[in-house]
């Protein structure tokens, strides 16, 4: 029988009878324990003959090197033959063991030999390494050994770390240094494109590098993981910290609490992957998503959870903070920016290049690569010392079929083309050497969003133990991390063999994986996104499987209204519906029916507009209005038009166009005789009417909508139109020619319009279930009324409650409200300097989302808090922003109380 194709023996040992012993004790045993098949002498034949027929018949020849077996002339004659069958070893038919320091003739002189002559432990086991691999043998021991982490540490989502980790010793070092000596920068930001080790760093640095009696409290936490958003790493983190379950705290409760415990402890916190945090790479294809395809708005960089931004700049700024963060990302969050780019001064940033050359050498090494410095260092050099390409290149050398552990096989990948179209194509090549069940097992693996568990894979594999044959494949060739149970791929890995699929094979996975979890129990009870897991991810393998319409029903009916009512996780809704348009978004959904397609543009616009991103939610609305015009469904357009109007229009302050859209809305509605729709929009045209300081018409047209909801019993739609009575009152008080018992009368009405808003409520979470918007609206006009009246007390309650609320749900689109009307409380309290804090958190979100009514408002309070501090020429500027925000479409559409005042405040200041 023959192994390796036509040869009979694996090896042949060629010694001197001096070193018999370490060759059957030590050698031989090494050999037979992976398998070998070694060449044994026959009794009774002749010794030439012998050797011609072990030379001939054996793949390779070892030649164990010392001095007795220079000397030995059988030694010299069985070396001799083998090199004259391959004389420039282009095939290594013989490999040299230096066993022991000798003088070697030329001949073999020119050949790098197995060298375990060095007294040093780590390098005799690299060398016996290199001999294994020399016969495609994957060796047991690893030289990186894995220490064990201290129980009090919390490493969340542990790494799946590539074995044979070495070097980075600069980069390690510089780790430490900053944990231990550097007291003024308490996050440090390391910044890296995708393939370049990051997490295998900042891993590899936390395990092997950080001294755990002087840092006991530790948290590892992977952003990568499907569940591992930001509000369950602040619970998470919480728990850890306290010992107490924080589950009936509120959002921001948790998130005040958490800095208040890192200004008081030593905490070292490891946040990997935050990347995904960031609107960039916040979506459903993260998981495939490169670097560099386009380029990345300013605002991809952007959070999105405005409690992470709070985070970042609050470990920037808040004194005396005793913990350390580890943030691995692969762009810096621009939260821990200052205006202009530069970093704020609690933050340090380093990037992370390529590998040195030497720990590129000694990764190849201790891998069983053999081949010396200079060729290892040329053949690393051809990827830009790239960590992950490396990675891929020591696998395929380690796995070369001609001369496998031999550095010479890199030399047969294609060094053609650019440094990232050869650092493609060592993946390429690592694919393609690839069996199918290879292949196939790969691409499975891509079509998870994140980690995996065995046991996912093994319900749907064919035959086990072909699964773990292939898994561990797949490992030794660098294109799987395997932590316990779990296999993941880099995400660069992952696009790469998702993309080599064909469309019939990857819809057929994707089928099975949505059969998969379309078994999975639906949760009792939803109240957080997690209890959605199942169901998103069955999502998420029908829209991959093409099945673009059954995934709109399955969102529409069973996904929807958990997000956007119970949850407000707006994001997260948009992050869904993205998938339905394969295309891109300048295309319509890739759905069948026009009504879908509406409504799908319509919910997209909902989560923009409600996620402060309202003028990338006029596209949305507008197609889905014309949609529906189109169909002549005049109930649809007329909801498409108000939701236009009132949700992305009216906030960036395109009044004439808002209140055309309204008006038109109206008229459809009365077309149709749908009164509920009529009352709609008369409730949002109230609302504009009254920024419009039209006060009559905006009154007329709110009690016009209270009696339509009124004769159709809609308890939750009467609330918001009372609010909406509240705010119009309000905002009169405000204005110029406003007489003081108009004053009083007013704010007695707002206050008033105010409690009848949180009564209803109150009876609608009663009769339906909460509607946490409503709440939110109702708190902060409260709020502003008691302002108002003044009762200081009342109004930091209810404002304070409304911020705890706004934020619980992200409801973006009222914060800078709040947070505006809270600076405006602390200045009648006497508190200016947190006054400006407040307004100057408010116009951050107001800028950012491109809100124009609440950006005027918020530069009046802040030009009113400047010219008290004596800064005239500030107050003056920001007096004329306010101006020029309140100017809106001009003429009789401009923000009227706000332009007033804007106007009367410059003529003060000359």
């Amino acid at each position: 029988m023959t192994v390796s194709g036509s040869y009979e023996y694996d090896v042949f040992i060629s010694y001197c009878t001096a070193d018999k012993s370490w060759v059957r004790r030590e050698l031989q045993k090494r050999l037979q324990d992976v398998g070998l098949n070694i060449f044994e002498f026959r009794v009774g034949t002749s010794r030439g003959r012998e050797i011609e027929r072990a030379v001939t018949n054996s793949r390779k020849t070892l030649l164990v090197l010392t001095p007795s077996y220079i000397e030995s002339e059988w030694a010299e004659y069985e070396a001799s033959l083998v090199q004259s069958i391959d004389p420039a070893s282009r095939d290594q038919r013989f490999i040299p063991i230096l066993k022991q320091d000798c003088k070697l003739p030329l001949r073999i002189r020119q050949l790098i030999p197995v060298d375990l002559t060095d007294p040093d432990e780590e390098e005799i086991q690299i060398a016996w390494n290199q001999l294994l691999t020399a016969f495609g043998k994957q060796f047991t021991t690893e030289t990186t050994s894995q220490p064990d982490t201290p129980q009090a540490w919390l490493l969340a989502h542990p790494y799946g770390m590539p074995p044979h980790f070495t070097g980075r010793r600069t980069e390690r070092q510089m780790l430490s240094d900053w944990l231990n000596n550097d007291q003024q920068h308490p996050l440090f930001v390391l910044r890296a494109l995708g393939g370049f080790g990051k997490s295998a760093l900042t891993w590899h640095w936390l395990t092997h590098d950080v001294d755990a009696n002087h840092w006991p409290v530790v948290l590892w936490w992977s952003f990568y993981e499907e569940k591992a958003g930001f509000d369950n790493f602040v619970y998470a983190t919480l728990a850890y910290l306290t010992g107490k379950s924080p589950e009936n705290l509120k959002r921001d409760e948790r998130l005040a609490l958490l800095l208040k415990y890192l200004q008081q402890h030593q905490i070292l916190l490891v946040l990997d992957g935050f990347e995904r945090e960031l609107r960039a790479y916040s979506n459903m294809g993260a998981a495939y998503q490169g670097d560099g395809e386009e380029k990345i708005a300013d605002n991809g960089r952007d959070c999105v959870n405005p409690d992470a931004e709070q985070f970042l700049r609050s470990l920037c700024s808040l004194p005396n903070l005793q913990v350390k963060v580890l943030m691995s990302t692969r762009l810096r969050p621009r939260p821990v920016e200052v205006t202009g780019g530069m970093l704020l001064e609690g933050c340090r940033e380093e990037e992370l290049t390529r590998m040195q050359p030497e720990d590129a050498v000694q990764f190849f090494r201790v891998q069983g690569i053999r081949g010396n410095r200079g060729e290892i260092e040329q053949a690393c050099a051809v990827y830009g010392f790239h960590p992950l390409s490396l990675r891929l290149l020591a696998g395929l050398v380690v796995n070369d079929w001609r001369n496998p552990g031999d550095i010479q096989a890199a030399q047969r990948c294609d060094l053609t083309g650019s440094l990232v179209q050869r650092q493609h194509h060592v993946l390429e090549q690592s694919y393609q050497n690839l069996n199918p069940a290879g292949q196939q097992l790969l691409s499975r693996l891509a079509c998870f969003r994140s980690p995996v568990e065995y046991g996912v894979l093994a319900a749907l594999a064919d035959a086990e133990a072909d699964l773990q044959r292939d898994l561990q494949d797949l490992i030794g060739r660098g294109l799987v991390q395997r932590e316990q149970s779990r296999f993941d791929l880099h995400p660069i890995v992952r696009r790469y063999a998702y993309d080599r699929m064909g469309r019939e094979s990857r819809q057929d996975t994707h089928g099975q994986l949505r059969d998969y979890f379309a078994a999975m129990p639906e949760a009792d009870r939803v109240t957080t996104i997690d209890d959605l897991a199942p169901v998103i991810e069955l999502y998420h393998h029908m829209v991959r499987a093409g099945q673009y319409d059954e995934a709109f029903e399955l969102f529409k009916y069973r996904i929807a209204d958990p997000l956007y009512y119970q949850l407000g996780a707006y994001q997260k809704q948009s992050e869904l519906l993205h998938a339905l348009f394969p295309q891109g978004e300048q295309h319509l959904p890739q759905l069948q029916n026009e009504s879908d397609q509406a409504w799908t543009l319509n919910s997209l616009a909902n989560s923009y507009g409600l996620n402060g991103q309202p003028a990338q939610a006029v596209p949305f609305f507008e197609q889905g209005a014309a949609l529906a015009k189109k169909q002549g469904n005049k109930k649809n357009w007329a909801i498409g038009l108000g939701n236009l109007a009132s949700m992305a229009q009216l906030p960036i302050g395109a009044l004439q166009a808002a209140e055309a859209n309204l008006r038109h809305a109206i008229d459809l509605c009365q077309e149709i005789e749908n009164e509920f729709q009529e009352a709609v929009g008369h409730q949002e045209l109230g609302r504009l009417l009254a920024y419009r300081g039209a006060w009559a018409a905006a009154e007329a047209s709110l009690d016009r909508a209270l009696e339509l909801f009124e004769k159709a019993n809609k308890i939750q739609s009467q609330g918001i139109v009372w609010a909406y009575r509240a705010l119009r009152s309000s905002l009169w008080i405000r204005g110029t020619d406003t007489i003081a018992p108009q004053r009083t009368e007013l704010t007695t009405t707002a206050l008033a319009a105010a409690k009848r808003a949180l009564e209803l409520a109150d009876e609608t979470a009663r009769t339906q279930f909460p509607y946490e918007r409503d709440y939110v609206r109702a708190h902060w006009l409260l709020g502003a009324a008691h302002r108002l009246i003044p009762n200081l007390t009342e109004s930091n309650h209810h404002l304070t409650e409304a911020l705890r609320r706004c934020r619980a749900i992200n409801m973006v689109d009222h914060e800078a409200n709040i947070l505006l009307d809270l600076a405006r409380l602390r200045h009648d309290q006497g508190n200016p300097t947190e006054a400006r804090r407040l307004a100057e958190e408010a116009r951050t979100i107001a800028t950012r989302s491109g809100y124009v009514l609440q950006g005027a408002d918020i530069h009046l309070l802040l030009a009113e808090l400047a010219r008290a501090d004596g800064d005239l020429g500030q107050a003056r500027e920001l007096a004329q922003e306010a101006l020029r925000l309140a100017t809106c479409d001009g003429g009789e559409y401009v923000y009227r109380v706000a332009y007033d005042e804007a106007e009367a405040l410059l003529r003060d200041l000359g």
